[in-house]
């Protein structure tokens, strides 16, 4: 509890930073370019149609749907993009930023925080053009389209919880990041990011997948866009992500609580 009451005193102390920073990062992203942000979007959407192509007109994987595929595979995809950064750089941000942690009285909890959010500001983006996609191709949202909020809100605290977790522990071992990294391809294909995850038939993977917080992402965005169902007619996809999510909240309090005196020393 002391830890915890220590996390959320150095968020809210630091929280116009936090914002700042968030920004500033984005900015920083497309500084120097002559697009600017277009360049947030340029390879999303070039991922998309690539998929959209290989997947639906090359090996026909959409032609059963009840939905237009795009639309499926797009709620699939724009959740992962945001997970992919949290997996590969998120869950390594000290190191991205040494000056904040060496240089600078700034609380190690606020950078995986600002990260966090930078990233999820355009994660948002995407997902407005996910919206506009769904209108295009004649797939406009439903009621169900209101548990996006609980979702999105979820899948900030979550991923950055991870962040606050790995963080420390990618600081002190570069064998634990690199671990990380090597996981981020085979969670892309066995996650359900481009298959659905109900076609398998082994009750085993499914139960595997179940506490795979990608999969629950990427199954619970396309519940609200495309296959209009709510989470809790789920408790198989709920519950085991809450367990997910409990283990994790307490392992990020834990590690942040243990570690983050030594992080400055090893960097």
């Amino acid at each position: 509890m002391k830890t915890l009451k220590l996390i959320l005193g150095e968020n809210w102390l630091w929280r116009r930073q936090i914002a700042n920073l968030a920004l500033m990062d984005i900015k920083k992203t497309c500084r120097g370019a002559v697009l600017g942000w277009v360049w947030l979007f340029v390879k999303p959407i070039t991922y998309i149609a690539v998929f959209w192509f290989a997947l639906e007109l090359g090996l026909r994987a959409g032609g059963n749907t009840e939905y237009p595929y795009i639309v499926w595979l797009s709620a699939g995809l724009i959740p992962w993009f945001f997970m992919q950064e949290m997996i590969n750089t998120g869950s390594n941000v000290y190191k991205r930023y040494p000056f904040l942690v060496n240089r600078i009285a700034f609380p190690l909890s606020a950078i995986s925080t600002f990260f966090t959010l930078s990233q999820f500001i355009i994660f948002l983006m995407l997902v407005v053009l996910l919206v506009v996609l769904c209108y295009v191709v004649g797939a406009p949202l439903t009621v169900y389209a209101l548990q996006l909020i609980p979702v999105f809100v979820l899948m900030l605290v979550f991923w950055n919880l991870f962040s606050i977790m790995c963080s420390p522990l990618s600081a002190i071992s570069k064998d634990f990041y690199n671990l990380l990294k090597a996981l981020s391809t085979p969670l892309f294909w066995l996650s359900g990011i481009i298959f659905d995850v109900s076609n398998l038939s082994s009750g085993a993977l499914h139960l595997v997948l179940a506490f795979n917080p990608v999969t629950f992402f990427a199954e619970a965005v396309r519940a609200s866009v495309c296959e209009n169902y709510w989470l809790w007619e789920r408790p198989d996809v709920l519950l085991p992500f809450l367990a997910v999510l409990a283990v994790t909240f307490v392992l990020a309090v834990r590690c942040y609580g243990k570690l983050r005196k030594d992080v400055a020393d090893v960097l």
